[in-house]
């Protein structure tokens, strides 16, 4: 069975990898499938969709457009490997087989950990070592634990994975989004800065400890800042997904519940916001 990627690489904190499943719109607004915050990069900048038997990006009426080897295109039709740029940020398209498997979530963080050229666990990281744990990790985050294979693999689909090296910024408070993260190595910070810019750190998190429940529940803006620590492989899982997940699983939902009302307490105790 294929499945088809986009890998991009922004500045040398950030590395991400984003499966393609349809129409995938590319922008610095945050109304699209992949935002990106480059101001060379227009709000709707081009999509990337499944057109006559092949992957196509296009185009939309962009004030830089789409560049290839120097040369600004309108539309390009996409082989495994092809590599296009918006802005300052380079794309390459990714085909990969995948074989039916009980493990398919595990499978498809493993293929979007090793992509070629990416090198998102890290120069210093072993990567069979590196599966392993990724694989323990997965077991030991407690909303997955209700999932039955199906869920595991409509949720595998549909996940992205962030590679952020140490100091990389996650998330900027006052940042809109609804995802959850899950952290699958590494350790994050979460902090907030004062009127004067101050840092107050919030807490540290680290493997199979996951964030972003706040905005996901409330549909508020992020409240806080979340930085890496150390190289860190983070699996975004999108607020539509989400959604799904909680309306077909209440354990799953009291999880994420009993997370939110820990936070509440903990602001609550220390006089502290919610975070993320």
């Amino acid at each position: 069975m294929k499945k088809f990627y986009l890998a991009l690489q922004i500045g040398s904190l950030r590395k991400s990898v984003y499966p393609l499943l349809g129409q995938t719109t590319i922008g610095r607004g945050a109304d699209n499938t992949i935002s990106i915050p480059d101001p060379a990069i227009s709000h709707n900048h081009a999509k990337v969709s499944f057109q006559e038997g092949y992957w196509t990006v296009e185009d939309l009426q962009s004030a830089n457009g789409i560049m290839v080897d120097g040369t600004r295109v309108e539309r390009l039709a996409l082989k495994s490997g092809d590599t296009f740029q918006l802005g300052e940020i380079l794309f390459r398209f990714i085909e990969e087989e995948i074989a039916e498997s009980e493990n398919q979530f595990v499978d498809t963080i493993e293929i979007l950990s090793s992509v070629e050229g990416l090198g998102i666990l890290g120069e210093k990281e072993e990567p069979e070592l590196s599966f392993e744990r990724i694989r323990e990790v997965v077991a030991a985050i407690p909303f997955f634990h209700p999932l039955n294979e199906v869920e595991r693999r409509e949720l595998a689909d549909t996940a992205e994975l962030h590679g952020f090296g140490a100091g990389g910024m996650i998330i900027k408070e006052g940042d809109p989004g609804r995802s959850v993260y899950v952290i699958l190595n590494g350790r994050v910070r979460v902090f907030t800065r004062d009127y004067d810019g101050n840092e107050e750190e919030l807490t540290i998190l680290e493997k199979g400890q996951f964030f972003g429940v706040m905005s996901f529940l409330t549909g508020k803006s992020r409240s806080a800042y979340v930085s890496a620590l150390d190289t860190s492989m983070l699996m975004e899982l999108s607020f539509a997904s989400m959604r799904k997940l909680i309306r077909g699983n209440l354990r799953v939902r009291e999880v994420l519940l009993d997370y939110f009302r820990d936070r509440q307490r903990n602001a609550k105790e220390k006089g502290d916001r919610l975070g993320v």
